[in-house]
This record gives C-alpha cells, structure tokens and sequence, in this order.
C-alpha cells in the first residue's frame, strides 16, 4: 500500500506538470487547512481541484474524495480522474485517462468521459461552465478570503476573530492555529463592505453631512487600495465618511473588523489582494446580491452540525416567499398599505428568506401596475426600516443579512435595520437561549462590534429600541435550525452548555404546548415561537422543515399542533434525487410548509400536497413552479389532497410518494378496501427493539467466540438477494452491557425485517433464517401464533409489491432513497391479518418454492420474474385483483425514491 501511495503522489505531479504545459497553471498535492488536494488547477481565475484514483476500477473512491473537497468548501467544481491500471509517470503523456465532473456532494453520478491528458484539459478549460454565475463569483470571493487569511500571522488572525467575537474552532491539523475559519469569517465581513461600498458610493449625497468635516465625497474602493501601505487606513476613513452618511449596521461592524488590522506589511498586503478580487467581483454581481452573499457566507461557515444552521437556498427562498405571499393578500400598490405588513423570520441567517419576501413583493406590485421612483424609494426604505425583522445568533450571519437587505436599495440612506443578533451563551452567569428567549419574553440582543463610541457612529442595538419587542407578525418564513440536542450546543464547554440546555428546558416545560416543541431538536420550539410572534387572525406560517417532521412518528405532536391552530395550506416536497432539498450543505429531504391563520368554526378546505418530481435550482424556475401551483396548472409536480379530519390527526403521509394512483392504493389498502381485515403488523407479531442498537451492546467477531452466538449483521443489498439466508456473524456481548445483550438475544426470531436499507440497490426487505438470531440492520419479528409458517408467510408477503408499498406509504422519510425505518413505522405497518393466520399454510408452501430465489433491485420490480411469482402467491391466497397488484407494481419501480432517478428520466438528464 506505501508503494502505491507514493505512486499516486507522483502521478499527481506528472499531472500537474502536463496541465501546466497544456497552459493550465496547476500545483500538485496542495494542502489547505489540513485538507490535501491531489492537484489544483487555476481556469479563469477560478479554482478547480481534481481527486485522482489508480485504476479503473476506483471511480467509486475517487468521487467520494471528489465530493468531500467540495462539503469542505475548498472549490466549486472537481474532477474525479482515474489513472489507468500500472500508471506510470513516463507513460502518463501518452496514457487514457477517466474522469468525471463534480460540482454538488452526492449528487447522482453522470457518464464517465475517457481521454487523452489533452481531452482532460479540455474538459478542465471548460469547469467554469459547469456551474452558475453566483458560484463561480463564490468561489473566486472565497478563494481571495483564503489567500487573504493566508497572509496573517495567529496573532492578527486572532485579534480580527475575538474583535467580531468569532470563536477558535477545533485544530484541523497539525501547524493548523485553530483561527484560520474565524479570521475568514472576518475578513468575509470586510469583504462584504467593500461590496456594499461599490454599490453606495456612486449615489452618495453631493454635500457632506453636517457631521463630516473631512474631505467628501470619500474615495472609491478602487482608490482606497492603490497604495498598499496606506490601504487600510484609506478604507477606514472612506468607511468613516459613509458613516456619517448612515448605513450603520452594514458598515460599523466591518469597521471594527479593518480596525483589528495592525499596522503591518502582510496585513496590508492581504487588505489590497482582498480589494482587488472584490474589485473583479464587484463588476460581475448585478443581479446576483443575495444570492452571490448568501452562497459565499455557506461556503465560509460551517456550523450546521454544531447549530443546525442550513441555510436556505435562494432557488427554495423564492419558491417558499412566492406560495407564502399571494396576490390577495394587500394592495400592493398602495405603498402605505405594503408598509404595514409585517414579516418576521427568527432563525434568519444571511437574510435570504427575508429578501425572498422582499422581492416577492416587489413583483406583486410590479404585476399590480408600475408607481413612481419617489413612491419606490419610500417603499424601499420602509422595507428595511419597518416591514422586515430578523434575528440570529451568529453575527457574521446577521451581518450578511443587514448587508443583503441593504442592498435593496443603495441610494436609501436608512437609520436601522431590524436584524438584531440575540445571545446564546452565558452573560454575567445567566444563560440566554437566542431567539428561543421570545418564548419568556425578550431575548437579550447584541449591538455591533464598534472601533469607539463617535457622536456620528452611535452602535446599533444600543438605543431604546433594541429591548422592544416586535409587535404581532403578518408572516413568520422561516428554515429554523434542526439538529439533535446532543449536537445543537458543542461549540460551548461543557459548563456553558450544560447552563444552557437548563435554560431552555426550563422555559419549554412551561408551556402548555411542550409536546410539539420537544427538544429532540430546535425545529418544534421555533416552530412554537414562531405561532406566538404571529397574529391572531390573517396571519400565515410558512416554514421550511424536513420531510422527517411531516412524516415520523416523533414529530406527530407538531403536526398535530400545527393543524390545531392553522390551516394546513401547503406541503411542497421534493421528490427530485438530484435536488431532495430546498437547504445549502444539506442531502436530507426537505419539505416547505405554508399553514394560514384561519376563522374558528369555519371548516377548513383539503391540504394540498405537491410533490416535485424537478426541484428548481434557481429563482426564476422556482417563480414557475411557484405560479403553476397557485394557478393550479400542470408543471414538473403532482398534487395530492388530503381532508382537515386526516390532517389534524397528524397523518401527513402524502408527503412520502410522488405518484398519486400509488398512493391511493396504499390508502385503499390500509383502510381494508383492497382487503378486508387488514391490521397492524404488532397485532399479528411483536417487533423487537434491537435493530441499530446492537452495536451497543455487543461486539462483532470474525472467530466463535465463548456464547456461541450469531446475528445477521448489516444489509449488504449486493449480496443479501433472497429472501433466505443465513446468520454467519459472530457477536460477543460487551461486559459493560450485558444485561442489555440478554435482552436482545431474548427476542431473537428467525423472521428480520429491515431496518433500514438503500431503495435503489436493495432487493428484499425481510429475511427468514434457519435459526433464530439478531441483526444490527434489522429488527425481529415473532408471530404471536409461533408457527414457522407464519414467519414464512409473513416474509414473502414483505417482500412482495403489496408488502413494499405497505412498508413504504407510512415510513420516516429522512433521505429519500434510504429510508431509517422507526419501530413505529415497521410495528404500524399495514398486513392483512389473514397472511399469519388462514393464509399462511398456503404462502409458506410458496415461500418454499421462491425463498431461495435471487431477487432483482427494487427499481426492476416490474421486469423480475420471481417478484411477480411472489405476488402472484400473494394475490392468489389473498384474493387480491392480480391487475390492481401489478399496477403497484410497476407504479413502485417508477417511484424517485426507489429508482433514485428523477421520474422516467432520461440519459441526458442523468448527466
């Protein structure tokens, strides 16, 4: 393996080397914040990393490096290469080369290109392409901010950080000071300015304000970086001078940030590269404002594990703000009418959802009939001053986001904006809980970080305004943080944490709702916030979740809750496998949400559910997408409608399938019309517990060990293709858990059901062993008759087109293709009672002539010879309508979330 290793860091650089003679400036085994890249190329100004792999057959190896450089944010756009088997660095030159483009993490894979080292530089030359103009723009921001922190020594990275109160992060590796990503963050605050600096300065006021008694107008960005050593002492005092105009809350805290910069060559070196690049950048953002900010700040900051903060994606903002905001719901060209709305978003981030609403209204009241500029220039700074309110924890955030929406309109000169950052942490010994701390009261809001107190430059959130509540909210759009709670306050020390996790559980045990705000993660407490911030009456809610909140059994009391005090109005999930989110940084399905105030007593119309079969991947698809629905036309979705009885109930499970006639038959099926007599699998057998938390409790060996004892461990969907198998895995209980293993090994059962399993590749989703046993994938299964032939019976019916459906009409649908079945979706699910008892001398007879049989993956469903022979069993000993039953059939091998394709895709699409 070192032979080889070393190999390939030779090929590397005979790559390098090749590029660079073909014209494309390229380094080899470059390191980046203890990230090592195989071989970074420069194209337009643009970097592109390729991840290379000896041999053919590692393309698999290669796109997973491939689509870590790009979860790590070091580029925008790789290739995976593969070197030929017995590569040589001589015979490079000459050899054929496979490569694959990658510009989105786990993404489908498209065709593989095979070449020549000239057809691959090509294809290099081309990387700009690949990706939109708002990512290319990201990108080069991102790499400038790289070179940039690259420049300072710890002790300036340092000060910049603790200037903007930026934390240390963990030490990647080893020389790696622990400050280079809160440094970034600052300089991206600095970086930010002078984008809004381009965009002020050419209609800054003729006269000086009263205030300024320097020279005016202050110089332009391109003036403050001519000298490099005079660099940052000329932006301060261009930033000073703008001010004194106003602007605050986008310019103080850079300010601050510049101020933090000492008087040393290599941070005036980095200030003058960095305003260079933006200068480039600068002259390619029109249009793009938030979308470029937001996509850029995703890239620097990555704290979703710690926070939950996945950020919204303009193409999903837009599609959210537009089925949020309908055209009856103001006048929108009565300015003073538009400027009493208001729209809140608590968890807001960059301020993308908040510039979604934004521009939603603005395109309302263009579709209304055009107004005057003066009438535009006061609605835009009513906008900013008075409709839109957002807060966040995270102050580079809250400044990405007072930045965005301040580039609404450059000319208005605004007083404030309310984005406010609220604290999460301790101050003198109280714990505060962000925005959360609404739920008690006030949160406790943070001013900008500022350089001294100027009589021009007072600090936001020091006046008396800053400890007034905001008053009843027309719209809460929000994408509130989600993750579980061991995860949500890690960036703390344990002292820190511990306090703060008091905190809120002192304030959700008090609330009459605390059932739908549980703290198994931040979404439900927001989601309760989010209720009390609003109106009473014509209001709406439009929130962006996972689909695991519309479908698992654990969210069930805030679906309840939801439907309690709204109407449900919307439920848009997206059934795309290329695009299963509306969230950056994210490959969990996510669903948006949009409930309305509605008249108590009155009866609420059906729920819609839309399901995407493309999901928009920009704004102005999503505007499409977003009129087709409202308009009820057809477009790239399905539309399925469910009664107020069923969604009150909290059974929202229309969101789990793209296909309507599959969905009614799973409907039909549950509620005994297909069948009479169908039940819940635990009335007829008793699910064990085990499943995922085996682990736990035992050890895995590849020898006997001294119990004697054997699991049927993972699903190896390559290998596991019948429905009979065997237990070969050796497992030993772990001493400290013992009593725990006793427990498991005593619901042993020859009958497993899957636990969890990837739908694309997976052929069965039950198994029935000669002895009884546990696994870690699966959980057992005892028919409460005891009988082999039950067992038997019930694992075919499983794994027939029927039992498929009825596993995956009701699941947890966290990731579409690979569902995480929890015990009470498996324990609900639906089986004719008959198949354990009347019928299963007659399926067991069947399961003898099948069970041994190899299946095809579940997206051959309806070509497998040996699947129809199961339903035809099935549909035989259940009387069940053998054409209904190859309709499902065919419908499920059509289903995304089966196929792991969007639905009848093409080639071309794939790529």
């Amino acid at each position: 393996m070192a032979v080889k290793h070393e190999l390939e860091n030779l090929l590397n650089g005979r790559l390098a080397d090749l590029l660079e003679q073909l014209g494309i400036p390229s380094i080899p085994e470059k390191a980046e914040r203890g990230k090592r890249m195989d071989v970074v190329a420069t194209v337009e100004g643009l970097r592109v990393v390729l991840e290379a792999e000896t041999g053919f057959g590692r393309t698999n190896q290669a796109v997973r490096d491939a689509d870590e450089r790009l979860r790590q944010g070091l580029t925008s756009v790789v290739f995976a290469v593969c070197y030929p088997d017995g590569a040589t660095r001589d015979g490079l030159e000459t050899a054929t080369f496979r490569w694959l483009a990658r510009t989105e993490p786990g993404a489908l894979q498209g065709e593989w290109s095979q070449g020549s080292i000239t057809d691959l530089a090509d294809a290099v030359r081309r990387a700009p392409s690949l990706i939109s103009d708002a990512d290319a723009t990201a990108q080069l921001l991102s790499d400038a901010l790289d070179a940039a922190v690259q420049r300072l020594d710890t002790p300036t990275r340092r000060a910049l950080a603790r200037t903007i109160d930026l934390p240390q992060t963990k030490q990647s590796a080893e020389g790696d000071d622990g400050w280079f990503t809160a440094s970034k963050r600052g300089l991206l605050v600095v970086a930010t300015a002078m984008l809004f600096h381009h965009r002020v300065h050419p209609v800054l006021p003729s006269v000086p304000p009263e205030s300024w008694s320097d020279d005016w107008p202050p110089p332009s960005p391109a003036q403050c970086a001519e000298i490099e050593s005079d660099v940052v002492h000329r932006f301060r005092s261009a930033w000073r001078a703008i001010l004194a105009v106003n602007y605050r809350p986008v310019m103080e805290t850079a300010h601050a940030a510049l101020a933090a910069m000492p008087a040393h060559p290599d941070a005036a070196a980095a200030i003058q590269g960095l305003a260079v690049q933006v200068e480039r950048i600068a002259a390619r953002i029109s249009g793009l404002r938030h979308d470029l900010l937001g996509r850029v700040f995703h890239r620097v900051l990555d704290t979703a594990r710690y926070d939950g903060s996945f950020y919204t994606s303009t193409a999903g903002a837009t599609l959210l703000a537009s089925l949020a905001i309908r055209e009856s719901d103001a006048d929108w060209l009565d300015a003073n009418a538009v400027a009493r709305l208001r729209i809140a978003d608590p968890a807001c981030g960059t301020g993308t959802l908040l510039m979604a609403a934004s521009e939603r209204i603005r395109d309302l009241r263009r579709a209304a009939g055009r107004s005057d500029d003066a009438t535009e220039e006061e609605l835009a700074i009513r906008l900013v001053e008075d409709v839109l309110y957002g807060y966040d924890i995270n102050l580079t955030a809250t400044h990405m986001a007072a930045s965005t929406l301040g580039m609404l309109s450059p000319s208005t000169q605004f007083h404030r904006l309310n984005i406010f950052r609220t604290l999460l942490g301790v101050h003198e010994g109280s714990p505060y809980a962000g925005s959360l701390e609404f739920l008690d009261g006030q949160p406790r809001l943070l001013s900008w970080p500022t350089v001294s107190r100027h009589v021009d430059v007072q600090p936001v959130g020091d006046g008396d305004d800053a400890e007034t509540p905001p008053p009843p909210m027309d719209l809460i759009i929000m994408n509130p943080p989600f993750t579980r709670a061991s995860l949500r306050h890690d960036q703390f020390s344990p002292g820190v944490e511990r306090s703060i996790k008091r905190r809120e559980k002192e304030m959700l045990d008090r609330l009459a709702d605390r059932a739908a705000a549980r703290l198994h993660s931040s979404g439900g407490p927001f989601v309760v916030l989010a209720n009390r911030m609003l109106k009473q009456a014509d209001a709406a809610l439009a929130l962006l979740l996972p689909t695991v909140v519309a479908t698992a059994p654990g969210n069930k009391a805030l679906r309840q809750y939801l439907a309690r005090d709204f109407f449900i109005d919307l439920v848009v999930t997206s059934h795309d496998p290329q695009r299963a989110f509306f969230s950056e940084n994210t490959a969990i399905g996510e669903s948006l949400i949009i409930c309305r105030r509605w008249p108590a007593g009155e009866p609420k119309p059906d729920t819609r559910f839309i399901n995407l079969s493309i999901n928009p991947a920009t704004p102005i698809a999503a505007l499409d997408t977003a009129a087709r629905i409202m308009a009820g036309e057809e477009g790239d979705f399905t539309v399925q409608h469910a009664g107020s009885a069923q969604i009150e109930d909290g059974d929202w499970f229309e969101a789990n399938l793209l296909s309507p006639s599959l969905m009614r038959s799973y409907r039909d099926f549950a509620a005994g019309i297909l069948l009479p007599d169908v039940v819940p699998l635990d009335h007829v057998a008793s699910i064990g517990g085990q499943g995922r938390s085996v682990p736990t409790a035992y050890h895995r060996r590849t020898l006997p060990g001294r119990s004697g004892r054997r699991a049927f461990w993972e699903h190896d969907t390559r290998s596991v293709d019948a429905i009979q198998q065997t237990a070969e895995d050796h497992i030993e209980p772990k001493e400290q858990h013992e009593q725990l293993a006793e427990r498991y090994w005593a619901e042993r059962s020859r009958l497993l059901l899957s636990e969890r399993v990837r739908l694309n590749t997976g052929r069965v989703l039950g198994v029935w062993l000669q002895q009884p046993a546990i696994g870690s994938a699966w959980v057992t299964c005892r028919p409460i008759s005891d009988s082999v032939q039950a067992e038997q019976a019930i694992a075919l019916y499983m794994n027939s087109s029927i039992g498929i459906l009825s596993r995956l009409g009701g699941r947890s649908n966290r990731v579409l293709s690979y569902p995480r079945f929890a015990l009470p979706d498996i324990r609900n699910t639906p089986i004719p009672a008959a198949v354990a008892t009347t019928a299963a001398k007659a399926l067991s007879e069947a399961y003898a002539t099948l069970a041994s049989e190899s299946l095809q993956p579940f997206p051959e469903l309806d070509r497998d010879p040996i699947r129809q022979q199961i339903d035809d069993a099935i549909s035989q000993a259940l009387s069940l309508d053998p054409e209904r039953v190859a309709e499902i059939r065919r419908d499920l091998a059509e289903e995304p979330s089966i196929t792991n394709r969007r639905y009848r895709a093409d080639s071309e699409d794939e790529q």
